[in-house]
């Protein structure tokens, strides 16, 4: 089977996911898949099979051109890419790149992951020229409008219909939709009135990472790897401050690892946390990872919302650390869901004292206690493996192309 895979990451190529992008396509290499992938820039792709595949970087075959006149260019290319997607540069050249393999080769089904849009804009293009078997896959839902506070807020409220015309169109013609959680999907079928149900499918990140031997730098420290932006509620850190008042020489920590962590120092600071919660700057992913497996637990940290959509990447990641998870988050959550199936953490919402409960819990817990988390985390694990999730998108191109 061959999959023309089209996601036109680009600067942000070390994104959370740009990461998740090269797993999905390790993982059909897997199930025996020959992948094609189209993309602005993926720095992530060192697993990629070139034996089983073929990577097309647009911004290899087509740099950046240098000088005034090329950048005045740009810049008007830009801003008519902005009003009219489907004639942004790099989606006309995906569409360009993408029918030229479809012409040479025999290309069985098409396979779109946002983000960007554009992915699913080239991807709209190139299915109705064509007539290939497709499937979209949204990581979030588009716009950002239609989920509750703090998210759908700043510039982008102002934005959304530039780009809603061209994803009705994608909801419409795609025959396979894709995305993490089932709130997504429903989120999306209400806000566009375009019924999706009877061909989505839910499958959940991939989580599955080779870590790096333990190390005793991060023993006594819950950690939190990425941006803190919306999910830092005063709850949460009134939940921090009452478990210190009960336990003032604890000598634990929460260490907060990521963009905006400045911000986050500021917010510790206000609430007097500082000697007890530490920020610290953004790591490599590989850096990333030995901290969460040397650490006496994991942070999940949502916003405080009346639920949540998403299934963070790095949930599925720490399923793998074998460290407890402590997941603060909506009352409706899929991480919730999950902890409360397969067990590895603690689940709770954003009130104080739960907060401070589930601090308790992994900060003091016996022994026993962890390593009964850590042997159901095995269960919980096998649900973001390459493996499942893997055979779970090859299940769905086999039945698309018959």
């Amino acid at each position: 089977m061959h999959i023309l895979c089209i996601s036109l990451t680009g600067k942000n190529s070390q994104g959370a996911r740009a990461i998740q992008m090269a797993k999905v396509l390790k993982a059909l290499q897997m199930q025996g898949v020959y992948v094609t992938f189209i993309t602005g820039r993926n720095e992530r792709l060192q697993d990629f099979d070139t034996d089983a595949g073929n990577i097309i970087s647009l911004e290899a075959l087509y740099p950046k051109r240098t000088g005034f006149l090329h950048r005045i260019t740009d810049s008007a290319r830009k801003l008519v890419g902005g009003l009219v997607p489907k004639h942004e540069k790099y989606t006309q050249l995906a569409i360009r790149e993408a029918l030229n393999v479809v012409n040479k080769e025999k290309v069985d089904c098409l396979f779109t992951c946002s983000n960007p849009v554009s992915s699913q804009v080239a991807g709209l293009a190139v299915a109705r020229e064509t007539g290939l078997p497709w499937m979209a896959s949204f990581s979030d839902p588009k716009p950002s409008t239609m989920l509750p506070p703090p998210y759908g807020g700043g510039i982008k409220k102002y934005m959304p219909k530039v780009y809603t015309r061209y994803i009705r169109e994608v909801l419409k013609s795609c025959d396979e939709i894709h995305m993490p959680t089932r709130i997504c999907l429903e989120l999306m079928e209400d806000y566009y009135n375009v019924p999706v149900t009877d061909k989505s499918i839910v499958i959940p990140p991939i989580g599955e990472t080779t870590y790096e031997p333990e190390t005793n730098t991060y023993k006594k420290h819950i950690v939190h790897l990425g941006s803190t932006s919306r999910r830092l509620s005063k709850a949460f850190l009134q939940g921090v401050r009452t478990f210190y008042a009960t336990h003032p020489t604890t000598g634990y920590q929460l260490l907060f690892v990521g963009k905006h962590f400045r911000r986050t120092a500021a917010a510790i600071k206000k609430y007097r946390l500082h000697k007890l919660v530490r920020s610290a700057p953004h790591v490599t992913h590989k850096e990333a990872l030995t901290m969460v497996n040397s650490a006496i637990g994991t942070l999940i940290l949502e916003a405080d919302m009346p639920y949540s959509h998403a299934l963070p990447s790095k949930f599925a990641e720490a399923a793998f650390s074998g460290t407890p998870i402590l997941a603060v988050c909506p009352a409706r959550s899929a991480v919730k869901e999950y902890l409360d199936t397969f067990g590895g953490g603690i689940a709770v919402t954003h009130r104080p004292e739960e907060i401070a409960g589930g601090l308790e819990k992994i900060f003091n817990n016996t022994p026993e206690e962890i390593s009964r988390m850590a042997e159901e985390q095995k269960a919980l694990a096998a649900k973001f493996s390459y493996q499942e999730t893997g055979n779970r998108y090859q299940t769905v191109f086999a039945r698309l192309t018959g």
